[in-house]
């Protein structure tokens, strides 16, 4: 039986492919969980050719958290707009964390992306 319910945010695994490292890292990003009718302006609104919306400003306005995200010496860094800023920066994470929302917004979360 399937229950209505509201979910309001969804745990995406976000794979980067650190060059020169062996194997992928994982971290694993919280995004705001929109209805279709929001996801869908929101894509209408990146393709606006005037005012588009950015992945800058999409990533400000839905990214809620972020796991398993360390410092050069394995510390753990905590969340905040400084290292969303710092992550949206390197060629190699932006695309992943950015294609990360719209696997989000598909419902592929966690347990989605493990079957």
């Amino acid at each position: 039986m399937f229950q209505i319910q509201s979910i309001t945010d969804i745990v995406v695994p976000v794979t980067i492919e650190v060059p020169g490292a062996k194997e992928p890292s994982t971290i694993r990003a919280r995004w705001r969980l929109n209805s279709v009718s929001k996801t869908q302006e929101i894509v209408q609104a990146q393709r606006d050719k005037e005012n588009p919306l950015t992945d800058d400003q999409l990533v400000e306005q839905d990214l809620l958290g972020l796991e398993d995200v360390t410092d050069a010496d394995g510390n753990p860094v905590s969340f905040s707009t400084e290292l969303v800023a710092q992550l949206m920066d390197i060629p190699y994470v932006r695309r992943p964390l950015v294609l990360s929302w719209f696997q989000a917004q598909a419902g592929r979360g966690e347990a989605a992306a493990k079957n």
